[in-house]
């Protein structure tokens, strides 16, 4: 009487631990894919950090520590739109055009860690413009307000919302359409939004419209961890959750989809 031979399968590793191999694959591989572009962009957003900061002052008759706060703020604000809604939807809006998404969607990886893969890169991306943001404002307006690197968390985890928010644009809209809304994005918050000012200088209506967009919430979740005042500004932070969450299974199910 013989016995067949019995084939020994290996089990799948864990779902946790093939979640965080795939994740540092695609970490690994969008560093060496970007990193032409790394540095150079990294170099724009000190400079366009400094140059607000520096800038902006120039246009107003006066400083106090209101303006100072608002316009520190506003550019750390600005700093992460211009990563999550520009500089990384363009990126992506390319890969798009090369047909690179198309072949990322065939990957035998987790969806969620081909999308926070690229998220992970463009946080690195930002910091450096964050910090010299944050170290030009100390600079420019020493004498008006005190600030400390401990709200660089804070500022890079709104940078989450706007790159799941840029991402998700791009990967929903074509590419002539994206790259329009994103531009839009920035000069109208740069410009129409109550984020380097307060919001008495605008309407009644404008403001209101603001509240329910992510981007002036995110100017007042930073305003407030980088001078404290009483109590947590939950309106704002509900507005900022709720856009997370509806960017996050956007891009998701845009990853996930098959042509």
């Amino acid at each position: 009487m013989t016995t067949d031979p019995v084939t020994v399968v290996p089990a799948d590793p864990l779902p946790r631990t093939r979640w965080v191999t795939s994740w540092l694959a695609l970490v690994r591989w969008s560093v060496i894919r970007h990193a032409y572009f790394l540095p150079v962009v990294a170099a724009v957003q000190v400079l366009f950090s400094v140059a607000v900061i520096y800038g902006i002052p120039l246009m107003l008759p006066a400083v106090d520590e209101t303006t100072a706060r608002y316009v520190s703020t506003g550019t750390w604000t600005l700093c992460t739109l211009a990563v999550g809604c520009v500089l990384a939807p363009q990126l992506l809006s390319v890969s798009k055009v090369e047909g690179l998404l198309d072949y990322q969607r065939t990957l035998p990886v987790p969806r969620s860690a081909l999308l926070m893969s690229d998220v992970l890169v463009w946080l690195v991306i930002a910091l450096p413009g964050i910090v010299s943001g944050i170290v030009a404002a100390q600079l420019r307006f020493s004498g008006y307000i005190t600030v400390t690197l401990t709200v660089v968390p804070v500022i890079l985890a709104c940078q989450v919302t706007v790159l799941l928010i840029g991402y998700a644009l791009t990967f929903w809209l074509p590419a002539d359409a994206s790259s329009l809304a994103t531009q839009v994005i920035l000069i109208g918050s740069l410009l129409f939004s109550p984020i380097v000012y307060p919001s008495d200088r605008l309407p009644g209506w404008l403001v209101t419209v603001h509240g329910y967009l992510p981007f002036v919430p995110v100017s007042r979740v930073i305003r407030h961890f980088s001078f404290p005042t009483d109590g947590v500004p939950l309106a704002p932070v509900s507005v900022i959750v709720v856009w997370t969450v509806v960017a996050y299974v956007l891009c998701l199910a845009a990853l996930s989809r098959r042509k």
